[in-house]
């Protein structure tokens, strides 16, 4: 015997020692390498949608800051641009008729 309490997977030859040695750098080379890719690729969603909401978020505030939408007043609300001009004129409303004579008679 030699002294070992626990002695499995151990073995004498150096050969071996030095091949089980390279198999497990490769193993934790490529863990490393799979663990980067995958952190890479989460950072790069949560970039993405970081933007995403980022930009979600500004265009909700350009929309409530503008105020309530414009219902065809005499004139929408907020500032008046400096080159703004007033343009006048007349309308009449035409309604199409009934296809039904008896709403017509009416």
């Amino acid at each position: 015997m030699n002294g070992r309490v626990f002695s499995f997977g151990s073995s004498g030859n150096p050969l071996a020692q030095i091949l089980s040695l390279l198999v497990f750098g490769v193993l934790l080379a490529a863990a490393l390498i799979m663990g980067a890719v995958v952190i890479a690729v989460l950072l790069g969603l949560a970039v993405i949608f970081g933007a995403i909401f980022a930009v979600r978020a500004w265009w909700f505030r350009r929309k409530f800051r503008s105020g309530p939408p414009f219902d065809g007043g005499s004139e929408p609300p907020g500032p008046k641009p400096a080159n703004a001009r007033l343009i006048e004129g007349e309308y009449v409303v035409v309604t199409k008729p009934d296809a039904d004579p008896a709403r017509r008679q009416r």
